[in-house]
């Protein structure tokens, strides 16, 4: 008998992240990586196991997450498959390119750089509820900004993260850190090749915390520096947070 080779696809996909407990599969509720599982293992009739380049927590959105999934047989139209992926995911979720690449491409070890945005809206607004953060009162931009010139190069963010046994190390290297103004909005852009567990949310949180006069930049600049006498730090809400881009060798 002829043994058909394995075949693999990188995925990119867009999602709602307020109708999901996260991307990781866990026992809470729905997950982006356990309905996209489902709808493969459908598919193809035989369980199959989808590996994401990093998790998203619950609540937070994606324009472009990636994530590799090893088929036992080709699908010759993915034009095709895509259809029938997206048939099976609903509304909330959308598989917007599938393409083949050469075996043992890892959608999270082959990553370069991770890309993030985070939105605050300083005007009621019912329509960006669910897409951005309302931040009220006064800010002092100019403290914002100099944390931000701060957190560029390589640092250890374990200051401005969650722990968890995964993690074998904390430092991260962010390749860039803007804070972009209109006159309703604040987006902070980032890229990292890696991030930590909540790393983003945390940072943006104690950014909101200088701008508002709760803290000091120079507690700021001490919890870069000196990361393990750290107390608990404030925290930004998940729904402003977007995974914009993950960056792959060409």
């Amino acid at each position: 008998m002829c043994h058909v080779p394995d075949v693999t696809l990188k995925i990119e996909l867009e999602y709602d992240g307020s109708a999901y407990h996260g991307w990781q599969i866990q026992p809470e509720g729905p997950t982006v990586q356990a309905e996209l599982e489902q709808a493969f293992t459908v598919l193809l009739r035989t369980p199959i196991v989808v590996v994401g380049q990093g998790r998203t927590d619950a609540g937070v959105h994606a324009e472009a997450q990636v994530a590799h999934v090893v088929l036992p047989t080709d699908w010759p139209d993915l034009d095709d498959l895509q259809r029938r992926l997206n048939g099976l995911l609903g509304r909330t979720c959308a598989v917007t390119a599938l393409s083949r690449v050469p075996d043992g491409f890892h959608a999270r070890y082959d990553a370069l750089e991770r890309r993030y945005r985070y939105q605050i809206v300083r005007v009621p607004s019912p329509l960006r509820r669910t897409t951005h953060w309302y931040v009220h009162g006064p800010l002092d931009l100019k403290i914002v900004r100099q944390a931000v010139t701060l957190c560029r190069g390589e640092h250890d963010f374990g200051a401005f993260c969650t722990h968890s046994r995964e993690m074998d190390h904390t430092r991260c290297t962010v390749t860039s850190f803007i804070l972009e103004e209109t006159e309703t909005e604040l987006t902070l852009r980032v890229a990292a090749n890696r991030f930590l567990h909540n790393m983003v949310r945390r940072l943006v949180g104690e950014m909101i915390g200088l701008a508002r006069g709760k803290r000091a930049l120079e507690f700021f600049q001490e919890r870069l520096e000196n990361p393990v006498s750290a107390e608990n730090g404030l925290t930004a809400p998940p729904h402003g947070l977007f995974l914009e881009a993950v960056i792959y060798p060409e």
